[in-house]
């Protein structure tokens, strides 16, 4: 198994993920992390700014040509980056990928949830890209082509490691297609 997601054993319980007798999760994980790192950096700097801010106008304001209250709308700033980082934080782990031996989901939302699921049979063909940053930071889109004109092709997107999801993919795949002894060819 892929040590990509933290808990197997949480997510084979999860009720939105239906696995059949035997079937196993193969491998899930979310977006990397470092497309949130630029976004989260922005927003703790706002909160700092905000803290800095604050300190240096208490100490400037004296209370007599400017109220003392005004000194603390700095902290405005320290609630909008808290704001940020949160629904940052709260926009990443509403996204989860998972590639069990017969189906791939892709779940939407915490609360609310909308749930995508392919059979493996349906896939057709896969392929994953990166750009340059994206490799040199090892992570890119892996993307699912199905057959059928009611299911939709589906992308991984900037998944860590995105050869190496492909590449499980891959093997599922050509065992699915493979006839087994028992199938009767």
């Amino acid at each position: 198994m892929d040590p990509t997601y933290e808990s197997y054993d949480e997510l084979e319980t999860a009720d939105w993920l239906h696995l059949t007798e035997g079937e196993q999760v193969q491998w899930a994980g979310r977006p990397s992390w470092l497309t949130i790192a630029t976004a989260v950096a922005f927003g703790v700097g706002l909160a700092v700014l905000g803290i800095v801010l604050t300190v240096w106008l208490s100490g400037v304001i004296t209370g007599e040509t400017v109220p003392s209250w005004v000194a603390y709308l700095p902290l405005v700033l320290v609630l909008a980056g808290a704001g940020q980082v949160g629904m940052t934080y709260l926009n990443w782990i509403r996204l989860l990928y998972v590639i069990t031996d017969e189906e791939i989901y892709v779940k939407h939302g915490l609360v609310s949830r909308d749930v995508t699921q392919i059979r493996l049979d349906r896939v057709q063909n896969t392929a994953y890209n990166q750009s340059a940053l994206e490799r040199a930071l090892s992570f890119g889109d892996v993307v699912v082509y199905t057959a059928g004109t009611s299911t939709d092709d589906v992308t991984f997107r900037s998944v860590p490691n995105p050869e190496r999801v492909k590449r499980t993919l891959t093997h599922l795949l050509s065992e699915s297609r493979t006839p087994r002894p028992d199938d009767g060819l």
